[in-house]
């Protein structure tokens, strides 16, 4: 009998869910983890908060005239040049000494997270580049292992800061370091003479403003370096390096659109380029196999004239076989001479707006889930990512668009790193990857893709905060009808707390907004003549966060397509249910998706 009620308080305390035709052992997310992902999204937003309004002495003159976007962007210009010294020092060592020692300071993280979050380009660099093999190494255990926002939020030790400098060079604290980072260390793209740039000047030109552009000071060369030569010298450093070990891959070759991973056809592209008219190598090799390898970038170079443009043209003509996505996805991780695919700038920024989204909720506030019986927010949360992933499996070939819930779990996932990538495998067959930028007309196709296949799976809505579904086809009326008249249950049984419901408003900060579109998607917002990062955060917005902020007393709630959302929703908790099949809470077994 004792055993009997132990076994039942593990099943309590341990959830289990169904995942297409698997069950996990336990939740693939703890809400421990999710807490303190929390907390260092709490950090991040702090941080953002010191740099945008000057509340730190140690900002200095120059950066504090700057407007607050510009400041903002300066400040992660300088953590990822930080995050590029940190992964190239470290080494492999034990856990407990790794965060002892070698976790790195806020602004690092920052980027690390970022990258993270980008499940797809961060397994395929980490697999293609030299510089990341050590945080290869680690991604497995060290970031599914330890409270990172609590250790985040701690403050360092002195052996942790001693260690920071000696590895990088620089101060620990992001605003200590202001100081001594005032240039990039960059190649000049054609003599491969060193240069040292400044990342802000007077005329606009630093390598962290928009208009970049620096001169070579070698006399014989005086090339005006640009974002653009720097990423012809990256691609054709790529393609031109020996086809050894791992690092034989193309930037964004290694996976399909699908996740799938596929070595082999990153090999093939890369031998098609190396074999093209466009990439050749048109003269007799050296002997010596460095300087054979250096005349022949040389000759790629100059015969694109070290334009970006002209490199794409020539990608495009190598590769024309291959799918138009698999070219602009190659092209898209050559933008400029950082050593990793993706535009880091971008993706923290993205995950600004996120988070951003997540404070307007109340989500950041210490304690937020301690009262009220609030802990229940994170549980049906976490239940709805499990729902999202058993979606993902039933509807291979649907882009799936989160909810601001799912999307904070689902983002926890993807902090685990290896584990991630794992799980992925074996419950859905491929990597579920979550792309850095989607349009706006491809991101509202999918939205209203995604609130339909939930309805349909589910027979619950998707979206609960109040804004309109997509119109009911008549094939989804039909089947509503239907199952009316033969008693098949619509909607599930459970509670989602009033607090929870502006949180399955849709998670846009992937978008890129269209400015000639009136409105986004389903949202059926009014039109904008300039749509920019505060234009996403708003319209990210849930509409009961907005409504808050609206002068009105009594906003009037966005009309319900009938037949879609059977149910108006009110003020009260809506009744959902253990999902999707889930079970923990009992012996049965509760299906979702039965009809």
């Amino acid at each position: 009998m004792q055993n009997k009620v132990i076994k039942q308080t593990s099943r309590k305390q341990s959830p289990s869910f169904e995942i297409g035709s698997q069950r996990t052992p336990g939740p693939l997310v703890s809400i421990v983890q999710v807490k303190g992902h929390l907390r260092l999204l709490r950090a991040f937003h702090n941080l953002r908060v010191i740099v945008e309004e000057c509340k730190d002495r140690r900002i200095p003159t120059f950066a504090t005239q700057m407007d607050r976007d510009s400041r903002w962007m300066w400040f992660i210009t300088l953590a990822i040049d930080r995050f590029e010294r940190w992964v190239k020092s470290l080494k492999f060592v034990p856990l407990e000494k790794f965060i002892n020692k070698h976790f790195p300071p806020i602004d690092v993280w920052m980027v690390w997270h970022a990258y993270l979050l980008n499940p797809c380009w961060y397994e395929e660099d980490c697999e293609r580049l030299l510089i990341l093999q050590q945080l290869r190494l680690l991604n497995m255990f060290v970031v599914a292992s330890i409270d990172v926002g609590k250790l985040a939020n701690n403050q360092p030790s002195a052996s942790r800061i001693a260690t920071w400098h000696k590895q990088t060079g620089s101060f620990f604290d992001p605003f200590d370091s202001m100081e001594e980072l005032t240039h990039k260390q960059m190649e000049c793209p054609r003599c491969r003479t060193r240069v040292f740039v400044p990342f802000v000047n007077d005329n606009g030109t630093g390598y962290s403003e928009q208009h970049f552009s620096a001169m070579c000071p070698l006399p014989g060369c005086r090339l005006k370096i640009t974002k653009g030569n720097l990423a012809v010298a990256k691609f054709v450093r790529d393609l031109t390096e020996s086809e050894d070990g791992n690092e034989s891959y193309m930037a964004g070759s290694l996976f399909f659109g699908n996740g799938k991973r596929d070595p082999r056809r990153a090999k093939a592209i890369k031998d098609q380029l190396t074999q093209s008219s466009q990439f050749c190598r048109k003269s007799p090799p050296s002997s010596n196999q460095r300087i054979a390898r250096l005349d022949w970038e040389k000759e790629i170079k100059e015969s694109i004239g070290y334009s970006r443009p002209l490199l794409k043209d020539a990608i495009v003509i190598a590769l024309k076989d291959q799918p138009e996505a698999t070219r602009t996805r190659i092209l898209g991780a050559y933008e400029d001479d950082s050593p990793f695919s993706i535009n880091l700038i971008s993706a923290v920024l993205r995950q600004g707006v996120f988070t951003k989204g997540i404070d307007e909720l109340g989500w950041l506030r210490p304690g937020a889930f301690k009262e009220g019986g609030k802990l229940q927010i994170l549980e049906h949360a976490l239940l709805r990512y499990h729902c999202f992933l058993d979606l993902t499996v039933a509807s291979p070939n649907l882009m799936s668009v989160p909810t601001l819930d799912i999307d904070l779990i689902w983002h926890s996932h993807q902090l685990m790193g290896g584990r991630y990538g794992v799980d992925c495998d074996i419950y859905i067959g491929r990597r579920v990857d979550h792309p850095l930028t989607t349009e706006e007309g491809i991101l509202s196709k999918a939205l209203d893709d995604t609130c339909r296949a939930w309805q349909s799976r589910f027979h619950i809505p998707y979206m609960q905060c109040g804004c309109p579904a997509p119109d009911e086809t008549v094939f989804e009326r039909l089947i509503r009808i239907l199952r009316r008249y033969t008693g098949t249950r619509t909607r599930l049984q459970a509670l989602l707390h009033p607090d929870h419901l502006p949180a399955t408003h849709p998670s846009l900060h992937n978008a890129v907004l269209n400015p000639e579109r009136g409105a986004f998607g389903s949202f059926g917002k009014p039109p904008h003549p300039q749509r920019d990062e505060k234009d996403l955060v708003r319209l990210s917005r849930p509409l009961g966060v907005r409504t808050k902020r609206s002068k009105k007393t009594e906003p009037e709630l966005p009309p319900q397509s009938e037949g879609f959302i059977s149910e108006k929703i009110s003020d009260e908790p809506v009744p959902l249910g253990p999902a999707p099949p889930y079970v923990g809470y009992g012996s049965d077994l509760h299906y979702m998706h039965d009809i």
